[in-house]
């Protein structure tokens, strides 16, 4: 039964950081959105694909730091970049 709690217990852990982690998402989106009426406002195209590779470069060398896979970063920025794209482009 001990070990059935401790499961709970760290489970309850990686919901609290989860939550963490998607409310720092949700202000990640807010300033996205910011970003993309600014350039909307100033005609700058919403892609910067120089800008996007050395993004994703420096997060793949950070999450090499804190033990982090290559792919894992690369899948997780990915889908937040695309994601932030949609956004932008949808204003």
């Amino acid at each position: 039964m001990k070990q059935i709690k401790r499961l709970h217990i760290f489970r309850q852990q990686i919901d609290a950081v989860d939550r963490k982690i998607l409310m720092l998402l949700k202000k990640r989106f807010i300033i996205v959105k910011k970003i993309g009426t600014w350039k909307k406002q100033n005609n700058i195209q919403v892609q910067d694909n120089i800008r996007w590779k050395k993004v994703l470069r420096l997060k793949i060398q950070m999450g090499d730091r804190f033990g982090i896979s290559k792919d894992c970063i690369k899948t997780i920025y990915e889908a937040v970049h695309a994601e932030a794209l949609l956004i932008e482009n949808n204003l």
